[in-house]
């Protein structure tokens, strides 16, 4: 798969990794930058036509290019900090999927961090919802740098409210 096509909606994924945000217990509103590197595990295309193509971390197949109809489903682990320097244990999961038309794809990831979640959407990503300690919060992607093996360095600028 062209990773070009999934990078920019992979940022709206990893970018919900918000771990960086304050605890239950504070209640002031804080502007945060938040760096986070982005793992896929899984990723699965199902075409217009009902069929399904999956790749995974173990068998890295080459998927093709989504054509107008089909669906990306893409799953990862997040972490704290950027590629070349990360949390060893993954702080969070997250699901994206983009439904392709004509033009550019309609993306949406959820990103379940504790017992928290937000909602991210469009390109480049916007925070639109969330609960938990993400209730509330807004923000977006500042950056994202594409990798090697469909993952992402991301830096994103949250205001979390209290």
């Amino acid at each position: 798969m062209n990773r070009r096509l999934i990078i920019p909606p992979l940022a709206a994924l990893a970018a919900g990794a918000l771990v960086f945000g304050p605890g239950a217990g504070q209640a002031a509103t804080r502007a945060q930058t938040l760096r986070i590197f982005d793992k896929p595990v899984s990723m699965k295309v199902t075409h217009a036509d009902g069929s399904i193509e999956t790749s995974t971390l173990q068998n890295n197949k080459q998927l093709p290019p989504p054509k107008p109809g089909d669906t990306l489903d893409v799953n990862s682990r997040d972490y704290r900090g950027t590629h070349a320097r990360h949390s060893k244990r993954s702080i969070g999961s997250t699901h994206l999927r983009c439904v392709f038309g004509t033009g550019e794809p309609t993306c949406e990831s959820h990103v379940a961090i504790g017992g928290s979640m937000l909602i991210f959407t469009g390109n480049p990503g916007k925070l639109t919802n969330g609960t938990g300690i993400y209730e509330g919060a807004t923000g977006r992607i500042i950056s994202s740098k594409e990798l090697a093996d469909n993952a992402s360095d991301i830096v994103a600028r949250i205001t979390l409210r209290g």
